[in-house]
């Protein structure tokens, strides 16, 4: 009788114990945010103006897209005040603009002519597809082919976070 007793008083601890173990581990949780990098983009003009203001018809080239076509290197379009993770989309952008051609670079960099791929700090805008940015001033720049009679046409880019 004593052995049953022994047994049913190991039992009763055994359960005891588990339940103690049990509530110590449900007793708190708590979950911590995700931090996100600081940063962000800055409009700075809407429109934007482009440079050179005008192109020749059957022209080839490249065009800058700033908030100031006299000085492009002190008005950029937009600025980023940190690092961003960023998406654009892009609309309206049909030929005579070369839609693999679009482009953001440093607007006060060492380079802000010529090819724009060549220019300081240029990032390629892929339409949909996720791109970094660093903390800076930025114009865009956009390479064309063959202007026909009606010039170059309007194009939208939308930033998403």
């Amino acid at each position: 009788m004593k052995l049953r007793n022994s047994w049913s008083l190991v039992s009763l601890f055994a359960i005891l114990v588990a339940l103690g173990v049990v509530s110590a581990v449900i007793l708190m949780q708590q979950t911590q945010p995700s931090v996100p990098v600081a940063g962000g983009m800055t409009r700075n003009c809407n429109p934007t103006s482009a440079t050179p203001t005008n192109v020749t018809l059957g022209g080839t080239g490249q065009e800058t897209f700033s908030c100031d076509s006299n000085a492009p290197t002190t008005h950029p379009a937009f600025t980023t005040d940190g690092a961003v993770l960023v998406t654009p989309t892009v609309t309206g952008l049909a030929a005579p603009y070369n839609s693999t051609g679009l482009f953001v670079y440093f607007a006060n960099g060492a380079v802000n002519t010529g090819t724009c791929s060549g220019r300081t700090g240029a990032a390629r805008i892929n339409d949909g597809q996720a791109m970094a940015l660093s903390q800076n001033s930025w114009n865009y720049c956009a390479k064309y082919e063959i202007v026909g009679l009606t010039g170059l046409p309007t194009f939208t880019v939308t930033w998403n976070l």
